[in-house]
């Protein structure tokens, strides 16, 4: 097995003598290692710099090993770092406590050092990977962003649409996964931009027939662009079909009802009412109440979903008041 990388790695464990050891051979495999007596200490070092992995007792007194597993796991910031639990052979209900928990592996005491070697290597290798998808994927919302940056009355555009999709998304009920997507088509949906020219992305007024069908072109680029990418599999369809209608109408597909994608439903609403409530050259920006009132006669004729629609009505006021 090639040798992992040197990482930063915590070791939380309230026996000195243990703690000790697992220092001592952490070091000597080239990490960089820090070890600390309860649960409470290692969340004040954990806070200003996250480690590359945490090793932990189940048993600290005071807040348990579980327990803080279960704290770095609800932490958007901290989840993706990997959290071995030591435990005793026969604690069953530790180990069913930590995988409730997102405990990553689980250590039985006393342990052998090469298998903890050997298991240490293999966290710290998956780490390193979704490290490098995180990488990629902010090179991709940079462009995305950079991409915004061409027309001067989108500014925001991509950091508004993000966060109103996740937050739509959340009162809908999604899942983490489809939340984070939504986060990302946020940034990611007019990707497909690149491609038009600025004579046609700027025109000042309406677009002629055959500028509309190349703009209409730019969510099959943006997907394009994105599918080698494996961490963007469930961005793609936001991507393709954030232009589509309930009744058909829209594009690249003309896809109907539940067909459409609830990633893409979702980005179709926050898009839209954004782009009523931003200026263009060839219209002035719409009040709150005013573009509510187009969503819903739209809504109406069978454009957008009217349970979409509605979640997100209800939700309005909140996005409101967060907005600068």
């Amino acid at each position: 097995m090639t040798a992992p990388a040197p990482a930063r790695i915590l070791v939380v464990e309230d026996d000195p003598e243990v703690r000790e050891l697992l220092e001592e051979h952490l070091t000597a495999l080239g990490h960089q290692t820090v070890g600390v007596a309860s649960a409470h200490d290692a969340l004040a070092m954990i806070e200003p710099a996250p480690p590359d992995l945490i090793l932990t007792d189940v048993n600290l007194g005071g807040m348990t090993g579980v327990e803080l597993c279960a704290r770095i796991k609800l932490d958007p910031r901290l989840q993706l770092i990997p959290v071995v639990i030591l435990t005793a052979v026969a604690d069953l209900d530790a180990r069913v406590a930590g995988l409730a928990a997102g405990a990553d592996d689980f250590f039985a005491k006393p342990f052998n050092l090469l298998e903890l070697e050997t298991r240490v290597a293999v966290l710290l290798r998956v780490k390193s990977l979704v490290d490098q998808l995180d990488r990629a994927e902010g090179v991709i919302t940079s462009l995305g962003m950079t991409i915004e940056a061409r027309d001067p009355y989108t500014a925001g555009h991509c950091q508004r649409l993000a966060r109103h999709a996740v937050a739509l998304g959340n009162a809908l009920g999604v899942d983490s996964g489809l939340q984070r997507h939504l986060m990302l088509a946020g940034f990611l949906h007019d990707l497909g931009k690149v491609a038009i020219p600025d004579a046609v992305l700027l025109k000042p007024g309406p677009l002629d027939a055959g500028e509309l069908a190349r703009m209409r072109l730019h969510p099959v680029i943006g997907a394009e662009l994105v599918q080698t990418l494996r961490s963007l599999d469930g961005v793609q369809p936001i991507i393709r079909h954030h232009h589509e209608r309930m009744d058909g109408s829209g594009y690249p597909d003309r896809l109907e009802g539940a067909a459409i994608p609830l990633g893409a439903r979702i980005m179709a609403v926050v898009d839209v009412y954004d782009a009523l409530r931003t200026a263009r050259p060839y219209k002035s920006p719409m009040p709150h109440a005013a573009a509510i009132d187009v969503l819903r006669r739209e809504t109406d004729k069978g454009a957008w979903d009217p349970r979409v629609l509605a979640a997100f009505i209800a939700l309005a006021p909140d996005l409101l008041a967060v907005e600068p």
